[in-house]
């Protein structure tokens, strides 16, 4: 059943919650985590503060919402750039070419995935090892398949390539070391590729048997 203004209170509840992820994703992305409260964001959504409460139990639970929507902005951005190429190599770069390009539009992005998220509490770091593992998974499956490691393991090698792009994102967005764009892209790519030529050797059998 449809109120006055056509839209249902889920709807409108909804669009209330979008409104305070979008303030959260500006502060953070400007201020920080730990100089922004709840009656900040909601000014900045223009919302009364009762409306916080319906969507989040607390600013750690929005920061987990905020950072899950710029996973998934990135995951999309990145599936899309991997099906224009052909072969693993091709595609890892136009993954990491996609991340980069996306962050150099909007530090801010960057700000939050990559040292905010690790300033809230257990529900944004237990969003943020998801977020991780999403990523890995993406990583996982440009790997060799020819290996004789388990999916897990290959998953695990996702995982170490995302976490070193992450530092070098890091190094990149704070101007350490003059990186730029392009180096950061090369860099990981040395990542992967030294990874992915390792797995193509057939060595070692097994991460949990090498010695």
């Amino acid at each position: 059943m449809r109120d006055y203004d056509g839209k249902t209170a889920a709807e409108r509840a909804a669009e209330r919650r979008t409104r305070l992820i979008d303030a959260g994703c500006e502060l953070f992305g400007q201020r920080g985590y730990a100089a922004t409260s709840i009656r900040s964001v909601l000014r900045k959504a223009g919302l009364r503060d009762r409306y916080f409460g319906e969507s989040f139990a607390d600013l750690d639970s929005l920061l987990a919402a905020v950072y899950a929507q710029l996973i998934d902005e990135e995951i999309a951005a990145c599936r899309a750039a991997i099906a224009n190429t052909t072969g693993a190599s091709a595609g890892a770069r136009a993954m990491i070419d996609a991340l980069t390009r996306s962050l150099d539009k909007n530090p801010a992005r960057g700000r939050i995935k990559l040292r905010e998220i690790l300033s809230g509490g257990p529900v944004a770091l237990r969003q943020r090892q998801d977020g991780l593992h999403q990523l890995a998974q993406l990583v996982a499956d440009l790997l060799p398949t020819r290996s004789a490691l388990s999916r897990n393991e290959v998953l695990l090698l996702g995982l170490a390539i995302v976490a070193a792009a992450d530092e070098l994102l890091l190094a990149w967005i704070d101007g350490e070391q003059g990186l730029t764009r392009g180096a950061v892209v090369d860099l990981v790519m040395l990542v992967f590729d030294a990874i992915a030529h390792r797995m193509s050797s057939g060595l070692p059998a097994s991460l949990s048997t090498s010695t």
